[in-house]
């Protein structure tokens, strides 16, 4: 069942002459989206500019949002380390925007917005400790770490504290880390350099987040 289908709702705009702006980007669209989109537009700014910067992808996810989501995720997991933070904030605007039409027109349930907002949250997590880890690696600075190693970034693990870890994140929440290492892969002499080379990696990681 597509996404109108499900519909049950749609908010009202507070802002009219910013809901008129979005209606006419998805004039194309049926009437009952076109009235979930401008009161969407109209109640919310931040909801606005993306709806307006991704609206192509608006329009084509809501034909099966689940499969939209799912496609995004593992697009992301083939993207090369050069390109991540950029396809990270793009992934961003489009699960944010599509999960909340999906919460305002009551297509999905509060469990579903808040696990996907969880998902792509740990997802992020994941690639981009990899990716900090990786670059680790490539430059020689984890000791007796060999490429391969970044799959499972060198032993650097992050657990999920809070709302993050109970699959509850909403809009607003941040994400709370504690990160850790597996010491036993270190010889005692080296332990302090791969202790600092992990650091620089979660440094990394928080600051593509």
């Amino acid at each position: 069942m597509n996404f109108e289908a499900r519909m049950t709702r749609a908010p009202r705009p507070f802002n009219s002459e910013k809901a008129v702006d979005i209606r006419q980007l998805y004039s194309d669209c049926s009437p009952a989206i076109q009235e979930l989109v401008a009161g969407t537009g109209g109640c919310s700014p931040y909801l606005a500019s993306l709806l307006a910067h991704e609206t192509d992808w608006n329009k084509a996810a809501l034909d099966d949002p689940e499969a939209a989501i799912q496609q995004l995720f593992t697009a992301l997991n083939s993207v090369e380390a050069a390109a991540l933070a950029t396809e990270l904030r793009r992934a961003k605007r489009r699960v944010a925007c599509l999960t909340a039409l999906a919460d305002l027109a009551g297509v999905w349930p509060l469990e579903t917005v808040t696990q996907t907002l969880t998902d792509f949250a740990d997802l992020s997590v994941h690639l981009a400790l990899k990716s900090a880890v990786g670059a680790e690696i490539r430059r020689g600075k984890l000791p007796g770490a060999v490429p391969q190693d970044a799959e499972t970034a060198g032993g650097l693990v992050a657990l999920a504290m809070g709302k993050m870890g109970a699959g509850e994140l909403n809009y607003s929440s941040d994400i709370d880390l504690i990160c850790l290492f597996d010491e036993t892969r270190f010889e005692p002499d080296v332990f302090l350099e791969a202790r600092a080379s992990l650091i620089r990696a979660t440094r990394k990681m928080s600051a593509m987040l």
